[in-house]
């Protein structure tokens, strides 16, 4: 049940939204297993032989562990682009030395992200969570039973000593989840309540729901394991990813996996167990680890293989690629290494050759990193000598001497330089800064050289406001403007909340909140002191708003982009819509162009469905007020019928749909003479 609920939500997230619970169902059958085996070595020997527990486990799990991580970093070397390599080498180091899920907490990275280049090794987070519990739990019960021995009642000690523990993991769980959620996803802390969860069970021994002399209790058992099954159902159904998790709500499927665990095996016909029982469940449980570490590098290798977007028949191929990769695995490689892997060798030996594979996988690892930071340095040269040039990028579309425009880039690969998102050495953080949460969101750039006539400037809006930066900031610098700039990911700058992004329902109140509140909080700023000039930005054509009306996008767009700019310009302000770019259809990539170094047409477009209408830009246009205007550079994108992945030697885009740096920099002498066009 815990694989399949977690591979269901990798390949199908609209149908299991909450699929990612099966993590806590796998870590309370964790907690309750090690702790089973750990107390029993207690009360049988009256100690815990550590060097044995931690020479079986690594037998057990890094085998095959060490083999998938290797082998997808090897195939991704092979079809993903070189920036993506050294993430990837970065993380399986990281997986490698079990603190994978430490990495992704200081990455602040949100599982669930829409946007997020996710290595081949992402979900190792869990066995690193699963790793460290295995480091400490032993020695906290050694703690635990050498104290209760001492009292009257060891087990009751026992017990409230775990669920103690279990309470404070639980409460930080909460605390930490409600201040920073993608880090109290991925943190061991927030975790350890649901491996003590499982301990309890353990720990208690009890044979309450299978005792012969209580024959009705076997109806009480397929009750609890009915109820068991349905909680966790629920919560894979309708938790998503804008649920507040773990926090309180991971009680729902951790009860649930409890109550199925300490109803014992015994149940009656009725009872989910009889299903639970056949055999290609319980072959499908017997791979269920392998296949864990198999399915994910499939889904995120597999498109570059075939080179196209999964659909369902490959969905299909992805789970049978996976279960076979599992069963492989099982059978040559966990089996062998759990049973014949260095027969008879002692614990000292065995903790040895892991730490020495370790190491080797670790300093290949490392290895391809400097290799790929070597092609990414030569790729950053090629790009300074093509910078400036008449066919730099978009200048390519304009200049007679250009022969091939949409060939392939000059750069192989696309370093983190083309990020959208940088810092000039001018913008610093506002000494009044929008705070929201815990997040400061205003930036000042003064570029003004200290003259007191210097024109103001805002830049306003999300991910695809800040693209924009390439080219605006160079213009602040030439024109000595003083810019403010307020940009929150993901959040309309119009006073509606938003509904849906790239088609999946935003249905956290919380989220809805925060953008009202940076939005509001921006237009208090601009009415209060009221720049000379706004430029406005976002990812329209992607999010849907809802003002209540049930209207028709583009009218509900319409008012509410009217209500929110017309009283900027009525004080002065001239506004300019920077009509959003278009979009990759997850095509015109950079993992796209990779596979495709000599045809990059192959992931080019066509512009009737890369460029569907820009709401904002609509409605500024159906003001058709002086004081408001749309700077359209589409024709830079898309010159013909096609929307083109490479111009000029660039890339054009920086992941699957923000525009590269690069490319944004050579639309800059366009954006200025459109600029100035409109705004005469």
């Amino acid at each position: 049940m815990a694989v399949l609920l977690v591979v269901v939500n990798h390949l199908w997230p609209d149908l299991l939204s909450g699929g990612y619970v099966g993590v806590d169902v796998f870590f309370v059958i964790s907690g309750y297993l090690i702790t089973q085996h750990l107390l029993g070595e207690l009360k049988r020997t009256g100690r815990i032989r550590l060097g044995q527990f931690y020479a079986r486990r690594a037998r057990r799990l890094l085998p095959a562990a060490l083999l998938v991580a290797l082998l997808s970093l090897l195939v991704a070397t092979v079809y993903l682009p070189t920036d993506r390599l050294i993430s990837i080498g970065r993380e399986t180091i990281a997986s490698t030395l079990y603190l994978e899920n430490w990495s992704l907490a200081a990455q602040s990275v949100d599982y669930s992200a829409l946007n997020n280049q996710a290595s081949t090794v992402q979900h190792y987070w869990s066995l690193s969570v699963e790793e460290q519990f295995y480091l400490i739990w032993p020695l906290l019960l050694i703690g635990v039973y050498s104290l209760a021995g001492r009292r009257r009642s060891p087990q009751t000690f026992m017990l409230a000593a775990l669920a103690a523990v279990g309470a404070a993991s639980f409460a930080f769980s909460i605390h930490l989840t409600h201040i920073s959620r993608s880090e109290a996803y991925f943190v061991t802390p927030t975790r350890v309540w649901e491996f003590a969860a499982g301990g309890l069970i353990a720990a208690a021994a009890s044979t309450w729901f299978t005792d012969e002399r209580y024959s009705g209790r076997l109806r009480v058992a397929g009750v609890a394991q009915w109820t068991g099954v349905v909680l966790i159902a629920a919560s894979a159904l309708v938790f998503d990813e804008s649920t507040p998790f773990p926090g309180y709500l991971a009680a729902v499927p951790v009860v649930g996996t409890a109550l199925i665990i300490a109803s014992g095996p015994r149940s009656p016909l009725w009872s989910p167990n009889t299903v639970l029982s056949v055999t290609p469940v319980q072959i499908l449980g017997n791979i269920s680890y392998s296949l864990y570490l198999w399915h994910w590098p499939v889904i995120i290798l597999l498109p570059s293989i075939i080179d196209r977007p999964l659909d369902t028949s490959d969905l299909l191929l992805a789970v049978l690629l996976s279960v076979v990769l599992a069963g492989l695995t099982k059978k040559y490689i966990e089996d062998p290494g759990r049973s014949r892997f260095l027969p008879g060798a002692s614990p000292r030996r065995i903790l040895g050759v892991t730490v020495a594979a370790t190491v080797t996988v670790t300093t290949i690892c490392a290895a391809l990193i400097v290799v790929a930071g070597f092609a990414q340095a030569a790729d950053a040269r090629r790009l300074d000598a093509l910078s400036g040039g008449d066919c730099f990028g978009a200048k390519s579309l304009s200049a007679a001497v250009c022969e091939q425009p949409f060939g392939p880039p000059a750069a192989t690969g696309i370093g983190a330089g083309e990020a959208p998102w940088f810092t000039d050495e001018q913008c610093g953080p506002h000494p009044d800064p929008i705070v929201v949460g815990d997040e400061k969101l205003l930036t000042l750039c003064d570029f003004s050289d200290g003259r007191e006539d210097a024109e103001t400037v805002w830049l306003i809006g999300d991910s695809h406001a800040e693209q924009w930066k390439a080219a605006i900031l160079p213009l602040a610098r030439e024109n000595h403007w003083k810019v403010t700039v307020s940009l929150l990911g993901g959040c309309p700058y119009v006073d509606v909340k938003r509904s849906a992004f790239m088609g999946a329902e935003t249905t956290d109140s919380r989220v809805q909140q925060r953008c009202l509140q940076w939005s509001r909080s921006v237009s208090d700023r601009v009415l209060a002191a009221p720049p000379d000039v706004v430029f406005l930005s976002s990812f329209s054509a992607g999010e849907e708003i809802d003002d209540g009306t049930g209207r028709p996008q583009a009218e509900q767009y319409r008012t509410a982009f009217s209500d929110r700019v017309v009283p900027w310009t009525a004080r002065g302000t001239e506004v300019y819509i920077i009509r959003d770019t278009p979009l990759t259809l997850d095509r015109s990539t950079p993992e796209c162009l990779a596979r495709n170094e000599e045809s990059p047409l192959a992931c080019a477009n066509p512009k009737t469905q890369a460029l569907p209408a820009d709401p904002v830009a609509e409605a500024a246009r159906a003001l058709d007020a002086p004081d408001i205007h749309v700077i359209d550079l589409s024709d830079r994108f898309c010159p013909d019928d096609t929307c083109y992945a490479a111009i000029g030697g660039l890339h054009v885009y920086f992941d699957r749909d923000h525009v590269a740096r690069s490319y944004v920099r050579s639309l800059i002498p366009t954006f200025a003479e459109r600029f100035a066009a409109v705004a005469s």
